[in-house]
């Protein structure tokens, strides 16, 4: 079992407490002291360093989603037999059955591993999926040598493919998610006689990354309550290079998610020996990454009753979008979607 040695620094000024929003539940919360603006909505905190990986805290500076509150994710709606994920009928490696019984939408994030059926998968677009819905979803295998029934259901391995393997998932090919897969099993010594990712998935909850984790939350732990209560995402860079942002419209969705998403994080840069010139990426490299991918083109990925999903392929960066349709309250959305339609989530990743 590898645990990380390196220590943890947080490399800018420390944020100061927040004076209390206004009553209004629509006025915008103060930006934190010591932040720096990110986007209209949002800011990004101090760097926060283990090893090769940098984690930099995005906070929320105006209203949330209040939809965005009130979405399921998958394990949890796993955990109460609200969904149910099977392989469909004709045998398709690149699709599965969803069963969404649930009185609230489930949201799903592209690289959530699935274990069993015929070969273990993940989730291959971030989507939502409306209230009491059946669907097939789309999927990557990531077990390239069984084809055989192991079981009738699929079950969360709660855990997300690191993140090279996300963006396999969300902008690439089955051969590409395959090779990956392989390269990291290598990389962490887990190759089975069938190739499953499922070891690796593993090693975010057995203890593997428990010293890395636990230096992550120390800082998190530092920071004061009104940023903790705002975080909506994280800008993630790997010996300096940023790597990946995810920016969630709700805090609530976002905390649901956190863990999971740190565990992918850390799963990406165990491999990688930390630089000693390595520094943080300032506020200005995370912009230009994300307005990389934000000026292409814009085109449809996959489309719920509830929300679509638009993928923009810039020349350093992939850019996955979530947003609500108009029209989906029909759909099982929530109710209280205000006029705007706002966006659920967004991922950018590295090509």
């Amino acid at each position: 079992m590898r645990h990380a040695a390196g220590s943890l620094a947080i490399l800018l000024t420390a944020t100061t407490a927040l004076a209390a929003p206004a009553a209004s539940p629509q006025a915008p919360p103060p930006a934190p002291s010591g932040g720096a603006a990110l986007s209209e909505r949002t800011a990004l905190l101090a760097p926060i360093q283990v090893d090769s990986l940098t984690l930099t805290p995005i906070v929320a500076t105006g209203p949330g989603d209040p939809a965005g509150d009130q979405l399921l994710v998958l394990d949890e709606a796993m955990a109460a037999r609200q969904v149910t994920i099977k392989e469909i009928s004709d045998g398709n490696v690149n699709s599965l059955t969803f069963v969404n019984q649930a009185p609230q939408p489930v949201f799903l994030l592209a690289g959530e591993v699935i274990i069993g059926g015929k070969q273990d998968r993940i989730i291959g677009r971030n989507t939502v999926i409306p209230a009491r819905t059946t669907q097939e979803v789309p999927v990557y295998c990531v077990e390239h040598g069984r084809w055989t029934v192991q079981t009738k259901e699929f079950a969360s391995a709660r855990a997300l493919a690191h993140g090279r393997l996300r963006g396999q998932a969300s902008y690439a090919e089955q051969q590409d998610v395959w090779n990956e897969v392989a390269a990291k099993n290598v990389a962490r010594k887990t190759v089975t006689p069938s190739n499953t990712y499922r070891r690796v998935a593993q090693q975010q909850s057995d203890g593997t990354l428990a010293g890395m984790e636990k230096q992550v939350e120390a800082a998190l732990g530092k920071l004061p309550p009104a940023d903790r209560t705002r975080m909506v995402g994280y800008a993630v860079a790997i010996n300096g290079s940023v790597a990946t942002v995810d920016v969630f419209g709700s805090p609530a969705l976002f905390k649901k998610l956190e863990t999971k998403l740190v565990r992918s994080y850390l799963t990406e840069a165990i491999d990688v020996r930390a630089r000693a010139d390595a520094r943080p990426p300032t506020a200005a490299e995370v912009k230009a990454f994300m307005v990389d991918a934000d000026k292409a083109a814009e085109s449809k990925s996959y489309d719920t009753g509830a929300a679509d999903t638009m993928v923009q392929r810039g020349d350093r960066a992939f850019k996955a979008k979530v947003g609500y349709k108009p029209a989906a309250k029909s759909a099982g959305r929530p109710a209280a979607i205000p006029p705007a339609e706002p966006t659920v989530y967004e991922n950018y990743q590295a090509k």
